[in-house]
């Protein structure tokens, strides 16, 4: 008999006979499918370097079918490939049996980071495709490179033009210069550190109430740019002209956040407009001086020849010959050597500013010359209530301009007649070892020493209570002439401190 049957309990273990799942798919399918939809290239190699097996990936980036890679060398495929990286790396591997990782540019313009990895007797490559962000590398590493240059040039013309730009930023204090902005402020090298505190410290003290007006008036209005131009004081103590335009950024309640700015140094700019005005000036004073230079003998002459037609309407009878004309005539004859003498004087100032002021060299007797300007001057010193001297050395000849050399007697004698305070004069000339040494000394006032080199420019007299009208030209053209002709003059007080002596010393 048999054994009667015991039934099993549920769950007890033990399974019910397996049975195969026609559903699922073979390994080999599965990884073909994985291997297609992979977005890494995938090849297989042999060890002779052969492809074995290869994704759609792998063909697409080596531009061929994959059933012409498959059997064949990836190079033999596509000859661009040999020689390059890619090529030689994978042989190393298939050499050495090693992994590897390495970047590799594929044919025409397409990189790749390549995996190397020995699977048995194969070679198994992954290689993903990173052009894009190769690309992107390069172009940032471009970009860098041109702003690197670009900021490189922009320094050099911020140095050239004497210029910095900085930037405050209010939230955070932080403050950024660039690198010539400590020289604008004297300093050779840039300071470790930039204060407010420091810029406030240098301003002028006629300038720093406006700048700080500026600076605080942005908290309490809506201002979006502002210009400053002021002073500054250097470390050597020196003073220099910056002018500096600032934006103002602010935030969504109005409130100021960053200021940022260029600055320029402008000293040369404020001297040459400083100059500017001072020759303005000049300009204004000279021309006020001339009118009435110029207007004194044409008065003169006008007077005169008012007295003449007078004396002829009283008395038909008078003749040229007659002390009466005389008087009158040489009163002419006086107010228009004046006049001419100004006008020279005008002419050769304009010829000087041209570098035009010629000289005509001959042989001549300097003391004739000289003898014939004092006897020339002496009635007009005689009017003037002046006693005029003079003690010149006879003979001594040598080349001069003579007219130049008229020029320079006369300005003498005229400026000794104007500033001589109506005090005696004396002329004296005498034979040097160079040449000839002539002095024109007046008991006047004199030239205070400050005021010794001075005369000497263009426009220029003696200041104060000395001053007695003139144009300023007549010393300013002697200098020009004597230098011409290799000489010197200066001014010297006359014997005992008294009065003002020229000098002119002339080689022959």
């Amino acid at each position: 008999m048999s054994a009667p049957s015991v039934p099993r309990a549920p769950g007890s273990g033990q399974a019910p006979a397996s049975h195969s799942d026609s559903s699922a798919l073979p390994a080999a399918e599965r990884l073909r499918l994985l291997l297609e939809h992979m977005s890494e290239a995938f090849l297989s190699l042999d060890a002779r370097g052969r492809v074995l097996e290869c994704n759609a990936r792998a063909a697409a980036l080596f531009g061929v079918a994959s059933e012409r890679l498959c059997g064949q060398e990836p190079w033999t495929v596509v000859p661009a490939l040999a020689g390059r990286t890619l090529h030689g790396r994978l042989l190393t591997a298939l050499e050495t049996r090693q992994p590897a990782r390495f970047l590799a540019s594929l044919p025409p313009r397409s990189w790749v980071e390549v995996s190397v990895v020995p699977v048995r007797e194969e070679l198994w490559v992954l290689a993903s495709d990173i052009t894009q962000r190769e690309e992107a590398q390069a172009l940032v590493e471009e970009t860098e490179k041109r702003f690197r240059l670009l900021g490189e040039r922009f320094q050099v013309a911020l140095d050239s033009a004497q210029m910095a730009v900085w930037e405050t930023n209010l939230a955070t204090g932080q403050v950024f210069r660039s690198e010539g902005h400590d020289r604008l402020y004297g300093y050779p090298e840039p300071l470790k550190t930039w204060t407010h505190e420091m810029f406030l410290a240098s301003l002028h003290p006629e300038d720093r109430p406006e700048v700080e007006a500026q600076v605080t008036g942005i908290f309490s209005n809506d201002v979006k740019a502002y210009t400053s131009t002021f002073r500054t004081r250097w470390p050597d103590g020196t003073w220099h002209w910056l002018t500096s335009r600032a934006t103002v950024m602010r935030d969504g309640q109005g409130r100021p956040m960053v200021v940022r700015g260029a600055m320029l140094d402008i000293t040369t700019l404020k001297e040459t407009e400083l100059a500017l005005q001072e020759a303005v000036r000049v300009r204004d004073d000279f021309l006020s001086l001339a009118s009435h230079e110029l207007k004194t003998p044409l008065t003169g002459l006008l007077l005169q020849m008012q007295m003449v037609r007078r004396l002829e309407a009283e008395a038909a009878s008078l003749t040229l010959d007659s002390p009466k004309v005389r008087a009158r005539m040489e009163a002419i004859d006086r107010s228009l050597r004046r006049l001419g003498l100004l006008v020279d004087n005008l002419l050769d100032v304009g010829r000087m500013r041209q570098g035009k002021l010629d000289f005509f060299f001959s042989q001549g007797d300097l003391s004739a010359l000289v003898s014939e300007l004092v006897e020339r001057t002496r009635d007009e010193a005689r009017l003037a209530g002046v006693s005029l001297t003079a003690d010149i050395a006879p003979g001594l000849v040598g080349r001069f301009d003579r007219l130049r050399m008229e020029q320079v007697v006369t300005n003498l004698l005229s400026n000794g007649l104007r500033h001589g305070g109506g005090q005696p004069m004396e002329v004296r000339l005498e034979k040097t070892s160079e040449g000839a040494r002539l002095v024109v000394r007046d008991e006047g006032p004199g030239v205070p020493a400050a005021d010794r080199e001075r005369i000497f420019a263009r426009f220029e007299q003696v200041r104060g209570a000395a001053r007695a009208g003139g144009l300023g030209l007549g010393l300013f053209i002697v200098r020009q002439i004597v230098e011409g002709h290799r000489g010197q003059v200066h001014v010297e007080p006359g014997p005992g401190g008294r009065g003002a002596a020229f000098v002119v010393e002339l080689p022959l």
